[in-house]
């Protein structure tokens, strides 16, 4: 497994607790050094085989490659950390669903065969920037793959929140929640709330109100350049931002979110054949059967 007679410097990221990671981990990292090629584990995965292991932010700097064994979460993770750098994202489901990832178990040892080769296309997904605002002062910056999501922390009271898109003000929204997201996200919780599905080559913002109080209140769909603003005006509950459910910041009344497609790409190999609209219909069901539309 060696590309071009030239040695790749290949990193692992998968999901802890899983024994099906670890020996996968293990047997890739045998086979990729006896074949000549730079190979590091992330430190969480590398403590549970016993090894030493590296920091993610320090792999995704170091690494051409890295190669994420699980399901979605562990690929946003990688996905994440590559942000704005030049390495590229192998993301193989080892877990449960695996919409972001592009092969599954069985084909791993050919995902990374034909990754290494460069037989694989490469695709550079823009991320999306949140900026919070308070008191006229920036509070915290952060990148999202998915979504940036605005919610309260118990999940059972309505938020109170002001939205401002298109250059308007849009209006007064009491909903559990909003989220803001891109191609990626938008077959995520966007999704779930009743937004609509982008490809992945569609560069656009997409609002969705969580289980908005009014019949009116639906999903925006913006332009890669335009920005949506949104006031907390309060709730009884805490409420929280969430960036891709991997971090996040408790919000204050009178915080102003801004949210926006931001210019940082994320570097993944994409499957020539696993096509975005197959994988629509295997792991997300698209359209039902033909038994069942007649």
């Amino acid at each position: 497994m060696r590309r071009s007679g030239r040695r790749i410097r290949l990193a692992i990221l998968g999901h802890t607790g899983r024994p099906a990671v670890r020996r996968q981990a293990a047997r890739l990292l045998s086979r990729l050094r006896r074949s000549g090629n730079e190979v590091r584990l992330d430190e969480r995965l590398a403590a549970e085989m016993g090894l030493g292991g590296h920091p993610l932010q320090s792999l995704a700097q170091w690494c051409g490659i890295l190669l994420s064994l699980g399901g979605d979460g562990t690929a946003l993770a990688g996905a994440r950390a590559l942000a704005g750098r030049r390495g590229t994202l192998l993301p193989v489901n080892l877990g449960g669903l695996g919409f972001l990832t592009v092969a599954e178990a069985p084909e791993l040892d050919r995902a990374l065969r034909r990754a290494l080769a460069g037989e694989w296309p490469v695709a550079r997904r823009r991320v999306l920037r949140a900026v919070v605002r308070r008191r006229e002062r920036t509070v915290r910056r952060g990148l999202a793959v998915n979504d940036a999501v605005i919610k309260g922390a118990g999940g059972y009271a309505a938020l109170h929140l002001r939205l401002r898109a298109l250059g308007h003000d849009i209006g007064h929204l009491v909903a559990d929640g909003l989220i803001a997201s891109g191609a990626a996200g938008s077959t995520a919780y966007s999704l779930s709330a009743g937004g609509p599905v982008l490809a992945p080559d569609v560069e656009a913002l997409v609002v969705t109100p969580v289980c908005a109080h009014s019949l009116g209140s639906r999903s925006l769909v913006l332009a890669a350049g335009s920005e949506a603003s949104v006031v907390v005006l309060g709730s009884s509950d805490r409420i929280l931002l969430l960036l891709d459910g991997q971090e996040q910041l408790e919000l204050e009344a009178g915080d102003e979110v801004r949210v926006r497609l931001d210019r940082t790409r994320v570097r993944v190999f994409e499957n020539p054949e696993r096509p975005f609209a197959r994988v629509l219909k295997s792991k997300l069901g698209w359209q039902g059967s033909v038994r069942r539309s007649l």
